[in-house]
């Protein structure tokens, strides 16, 4: 797999814009060794804290961790945690130019309290109405001007159900990319069934995909190659959606890829070596595979990077962005045990 190494040197070369619902990610990380008097629930003694990137910034950060360049479009709240995502996007590198800043509505905080490597509750602070039309207006001006300058390799649209996403904004980004000749990507939220033309590459994850294509999915045997009910869930996001790559991701069984249409798809085996957290692998596997692509990586190739980077990933607590250094050892050290085995 070494050979993957030549398209991750290429990273750097591209510049990414993420469209979508920017969070702010908490985590009150302690440990648990009683129970409260007041109700049935463990007291946790605080011994950390931290906050990081979530949802699309999420993806944001990945794509920055691996030496690529992200412009960042969404809207916080005109408030402390609003404040504190965009410096830690600014501190990362990232362009925050076309985040807007609003005083009538909050920004999305989630926020983990975490004993023992265990999420006890998650705290949820939001507002999921939809965006006012002067909001989509100036985020579709400023995506514009990036696209006019040439600044732009893909963007990612990354909906996650908080209210930056409706179907005539949406219908718009595509078409400005489209004039661009910009490829368009979807992580997609089963919330939604916009079934928006002229994407590039979505990645829901299987119960998305079942949900987005109204179809069951039915374990007939561990070959998920030859899965007619997986096979039927590809075909309808690449027919219906009218999708060049649909991507499902499949959690410990890795990824579906379906190339073409009345053909099984192409099964990505996880690279996972232990899961400790599932959070925010979905906005790596989107960010590492949406590199490849630009660096003329084989969609088989590009989903084998994302593999390796997701494996990583959710073998740290917490939402993480995958490392650039750590991917590259990681497919170095599994060349040198390959070589070794053999």
């Amino acid at each position: 797999m070494s050979y993957l190494i030549d398209y991750i040197k290429h990273f750097h070369d591209f510049e990414v814009a993420v469209i979508g619902d920017l969070m702010l990610d908490k985590y009150i990380i302690g440990k648990a060794t009683r129970i409260s008097q007041e109700a049935p629930v463990p007291v946790v003694c605080v011994e950390s804290e931290k906050s990081v990137p979530g949802g699309a910034a999420n993806v944001a950060l990945n794509l920055l961790s691996l030496h690529a360049k992200a412009d960042v479009f969404g809207v916080v709240g005109n408030d402390a945690a609003g404040q504190e995502l965009t410096e830690l996007l600014e501190n990362a590198g990232a362009n925050t130019d076309a985040i807007i800043k609003v005083s009538d509505r909050p920004t999305t905080v989630k926020t983990r309290i975490i004993a023992s490597r265990q999420q006890v509750v998650r705290v949820d602070k939001e507002e999921v109405k939809k965006l006012p039309q002067e909001l989509y207006d100036q985020l579709l001006a400023k995506l514009k001007s990036r696209l006019e300058a040439s600044k732009l390799d893909a963007i990612i649209m990354e909906d996650y159900a908080k209210g930056v996403f409706e179907d005539l904004f949406m219908e718009k980004v595509v078409e400005l990319a489209t004039q661009h000749h910009v490829p368009v990507m979807l992580d997609p939220h089963p919330k939604h069934d916009f079934n928006i033309k002229g994407i590039h590459m979505m990645t829901p994850n299987l119960q998305e995909a079942c949900a987005l294509t109204k179809h069951e999915f039915i374990k007939e045997s561990d070959n998920l190659r030859n899965n007619t009910s997986l096979q039927i869930i590809g075909d309808l996001l690449k027919s219906f959606w009218g999708c060049d790559i649909p991507v499902i991701t499949l959690g410990g069984d890795g990824m579906a890829l379906f190339l073409e249409k009345d053909k099984p798809p192409l099964i990505i085996p996880t690279r996972a070596k232990k899961v400790f957290d599932v959070s925010g692998a979905g906005d790596t596997v989107m960010a590492a595979m949406t590199l490849g692509l630009l660096a003329k990586a084989s969609p088989e190739d590009a989903a084998k990077i994302a593999n390796y980077a997701a494996g990583i990933v959710v073998g740290i607590v917490g939402t993480a962005a995958i490392q650039y250094d750590d991917l590259i050892k990681d497919i170095k050290n599994d060349e040198i045990l390959k070589d070794h085995n053999q």
